[in-house]
């Protein structure tokens, strides 16, 4: 859903409501319970003729996960729809759409843009951008708020980790939806990012020990062995790790997994 699409805050807010998990049941009463209002309130506003107040609005727009600059739009069509005359609803339409225009702008100017070092260091300083790129290609995970739920981040960081990924083609949006876009990103075993990349997933994976499932599975088995039985074993770790992933890019996207492993020596 892009809100800059939309000139009525009320039924910006219905329609984010409508793509929501089970058709957004129940979230009228959430959005009551964030903005500490009964629920009634909320229905008089976007079942009735009851408008938001500044305030609540700012506090409903962290709540569904703007960008700055989306925030900045939701809250100036509150404005509108509060403002007493016709001069003010003018000025107010005119702002609205100067940051239509802008965002429009933004959004055709970083399309193409190259994915540069800096913006790399961005990508791999966390776990959760390659994360959030690689969980909107599972059904059910194609908007933000949804991955924001999976992913259990906050709805405000996943849709600025979308607006990065999409600046840069890692990810589309069509149609409302958003799925994994044409570009792609690689971090080598001599990039100065590598490092980083490693550290983010096993950090993860330490996290992970905390609630093994059965569909996990954790090794850690120290050992004395010769030299050429450790690179026969470097070998099949490689081995697993070519297969691996090529059986993973010719399958169905419907969950997310990370394999870690680390053949390392110990001691001089």
């Amino acid at each position: 859903m892009q809100i800059f699409d939309f000139h009525d805050y009320k039924l910006c807010v219905n329609s984010w409501i409508e793509q929501q998990s089970r058709g957004g049941h129940g979230q009228l009463r959430q959005m009551a319970l964030h903005l500490d209002v009964n629920s009634v309130v909320m229905s008089q506003i976007f079942r009735g003729d009851r408008e938001l107040t500044l305030e609540q609005a700012l506090s409903l727009s962290k709540y569904m996960g703007h960008s700055d600059l989306e925030r900045d739009y939701f809250l100036l069509l509150v404005q509108h729809a509060r403002a007493g005359t016709h001069d003010l609803k003018d000025v107010l339409k005119n702002q609205l759409e100067a940051i239509r225009e802008s965002a429009l702008a933004l959004k055709n100017r970083v399309k193409h843009q190259k994915f540069r070092d800096e913006d790399k260091a961005t990508f791999y300083s966390q776990w959760y951008y390659s994360a959030i790129r690689l969980g909107v290609s599972i059904p059910g995970l194609n908007s933000a708020s949804s991955i924001a739920q999976h992913l259990n981040l906050d709805r405000a960081l996943v849709t600025r980790v979308v607006e990065f990924l999409s600046s840069h083609g890692l990810i589309v949006e069509s149609k409302g939806k958003l799925d994994i876009g044409p570009q792609v990103t690689h971090v080598g075993h001599d990039s100065p990012f590598v490092n980083r990349h490693h550290s983010n997933w096993r950090l993860k994976g330490l996290q992970a020990l905390e609630s093994v499932s059965d569909k996990d599975l954790f090794y850690t088995g120290p050992m004395a062995l010769s030299e050429d039985a450790a690179k026969e074993i470097r070998k099949l770790l490689i081995e697993v790790v070519e297969k691996s992933t090529k059986k993973a890019a010719t399958s169905d996207s419907e969950v997310l997994r990370c394999l870690n492993i680390d053949w390392f020596g110990v001691g001089k």
